[in-house]
This record gives structure tokens, C-alpha cells and sequence, in this order.
């Protein structure tokens, strides 16, 4: 398949169709709604994690993180 280099006007001109599109404004309606449960897990985790800290009698943030690793991948 041959490679066409398109003009600034046709790029700027296909994203305006590309707003418009009825299929993109529903994916973007999905992302934002995973976005948006992704926020609501996060603060429950961090509301859980807090309690946990509580029981246990530590300050995290005070003695900083409690695992060197980045599991929030």
C-alpha cells in the first residue's frame, strides 16, 4: 500500500469530519466512563488503605511508601 502525504488543509479537514462522527464521540463516551470508574477504584483503594493503616497504627504519610514496587501498571 502506497504512502500519501497529505496537505496541512486535508489533515486539518479530516480532523473536523473526524469530530463530528457519531463513532467517535461514543468511544470517547466509553474511555471517559472507564476513565471515570478507574477514579472510583483508586479512591476506594486508597479509603481501604487508609483503614488498614489505621488498624495497624501507621502513618504512610509520614514513613513514605510501603512497597518499592510499581504495581499500579
Amino acid at each position: 500500500m502506497a504512502k500519501t502525504t497529505l496537505t496541512t488543509e486535508e489533515i486539518i479537514s479530516e480532523i473536523e469530519i473526524l469530530r463530528k462522527s457519531p463513532y467517535v464521540k461514543l468511544a470517547k463516551d466509553t474511555e471517559n466512563r472507564a476513565l471515570r470508574q478507574r477514579l472510583y477504584q483508586l479512591r476506594s483503594l486508597e479509603k481501604r488503605g487508609k483503614r488498614i493503616a489505621a488498624l495497624m497504627g501507621i502513618d504512610l504519610e509520614q514513613a513514605g511508601d510501603v512497597s518499592s514496587s510499581e504495581g499500579d501498571k
